[in-house]
């Protein structure tokens, strides 16, 4: 029987959860945010609201759920993914980022004049989605961008886990990746620097490295 690519990666995800013994389930949390219902391998009909008894699929954590509409996507050549959700995702520069956003890009049907448009009244960061083309340059600028520690602007970043084990990490977008934190979460872990009480990096401690 075959399966579709959006298929496989949710049964590997559903491997690695075993293995990390994550219980990953309705209700469930993980990467900070609730863990959703994976039509698969196809998606929700259209015009159907919400799950039905029956519904084929698996539960998955929130940013393996939209990479799996990302693949979802290119196995139906529609688009089964909500723009704001999978934004979240790539927001964290996740590996292949660059191909995901290509993706991304493929099944949002802007008009040129749209692109160019929204292009105007975006700036900074941003710009990328629809302004720049993805050439080669830009690939290795975002690249040194994303790695963090090449990035001038960057600030360097030490986790200390509860174990006293300490992560080094070049900054912010680097340790959100590596470690599997929205950036906006990490940004407040950071701002207070204290060892946390809740969440589900309870006694871990976030701060930034002072620069010598």
């Amino acid at each position: 029987m075959y399966l579709f690519d959006n298929e496989l990666f949710a049964i590997e995800c559903i491997a690695k959860y075993a293995m990390e013994g994550l219980d990953v389930k309705e209700g469930g949390v993980h990467d900070g945010h609730s863990d959703e219902f994976a039509h698969c391998p196809t998606p929700r009909p259209k015009g159907q609201r919400s799950r039905l008894p029956g519904d084929l699929g698996y539960y998955l954590t929130f940013f393996d759920h939209q990479k799996q509409g990302l693949l979802q996507s290119v196995d139906e050549g529609r688009k089964c993914y909500f723009n704001y959700k999978v934004k979240l995702y790539l927001d964290t520069w996740p590996p292949g980022c660059f191909e995901l956003w290509d993706i991304y890009d493929k099944f949002n049907k802007f008009t040129e004049e749209t692109k160019k448009k929204l292009s105007e009244s975006r700036t900074g960061e941003k710009n990328h989605l629809f302004g720049v083309p993805r050439t080669e340059e830009w690939k290795e600028a975002q690249s040194k961008k994303v790695s963090g520690a090449l990035h001038p602007m960057s600030r360097a970043i030490i986790v200390i886990k509860p174990d006293g084990t300490e992560l080094h990490f070049g900054g912010v977008n680097e340790a959100a990746r590596e470690l599997k934190i929205p950036t906006a979460s990490l940004n407040g872990y950071l701002k207070f620097g204290q060892v946390l009480g809740r969440s589900k990096f309870k006694n871990w401690q976030f701060f930034y490295k002072v620069k010598e």
